[in-house]
């Protein structure tokens, strides 16, 4: 019953995500392609997997009465968002067999668990593993942004730095400014009425950064523009006055 729950999910993601990218990318429309959103490539159905942004392994640790919850079941808890599954290359050599899908659960989800359960704090003395629950975040946090925002998070200049990131997960982007190297964590909710189970994320968008809040931690992330504010597809042109009329005018004054 919960792989065809995913099916169904990921076939509703499909054309969701399809039909977002198309106001970007129309090219696609004429295509059976999406890009994903981690690699930038633009790959067929078949090279796509389901992902819960909040990795399965957090999830399991959730309290009994959520998990047994109708009104917060796991897909609810988590969010989704569909990462490719084809194998990574690097300079035409494998960099990893098992697509963007799988170097989430290698490189992060251990990470996100860690900050969602409270187990981050108690492992913070340890610089390179502190930093690498940092990254898990702000990773994290851009997935999240992409299920909120769709594709404009993406394609944005500072998509591009946060896409680069999630291919460095053991040391900060050196164009990422030290306002982004901060996480601030609390303890985990543990009742069953927190709104967090039902709505695991929220933003706060600035001029040029995203506070996203999930769960129990809260990170910053860069923004290149507003994702929210509308972009204009169609640009009138009109040309300055006379300008089509012909210039008889010398180089001498």
């Amino acid at each position: 019953m919960s792989e065809l729950l995913d099916t169904s999910i990921k076939e509703r993601l499909w054309h969701k995500m399809r039909a977002y990218l198309t106001k970007f990318v129309p090219e696609i429309a004429n295509n059976r392609l999406l890009m994903c959103c981690a690699c930038g490539r633009f790959l067929p159905q078949d090279d796509f997997d389901l992902e819960h942004v909040i990795p399965q392994q957090a999830l399991r640790e959730d309290p009994l009465e959520v998990r047994n919850d109708p009104a917060t079941p796991r897909n609810v808890r988590a969010r989704n968002i569909l990462l490719c599954r084809k194998p990574l290359l690097y300079k035409n050599s494998p960099l990893h067999g098992s697509g963007c899908n799988s170097w989430k659960g290698k490189h992060f989800d251990g990470p996100i668990a860690d900050i969602l359960s409270g187990r981050a704090v108690t492992k913070s003395e340890d610089k390179r593993l502190y930093n690498t629950h940092i990254i898990g975040g702000l990773i994290l946090g851009y997935l999240a942004m992409v299920e909120e925002f769709g594709y404009i998070t993406t394609l944005m200049k500072s998509g591009l730095l946060l896409r680069e990131q999630f291919f460095n997960p053991h040391r900060f982007h050196r164009n990422l400014g030290s306002r982004y190297q901060i996480l601030l964590s609390g303890a985990p909710a543990t009742t069953v009425d927190d709104p967090t189970w039902s709505k695991p994320f929220t933003f706060k968008l600035e001029h040029d950064a995203c506070y996203v809040t999930a769960r129990n931690f809260v990170i910053t992330l860069p923004i290149s523009r507003d994702p929210l504010a509308p972009i204009a597809h169609h640009l009138k042109f009109a040309p300055s006055r006379y300008k089509m009329r012909p210039d008889f005018g010398t180089s001498l004054t």
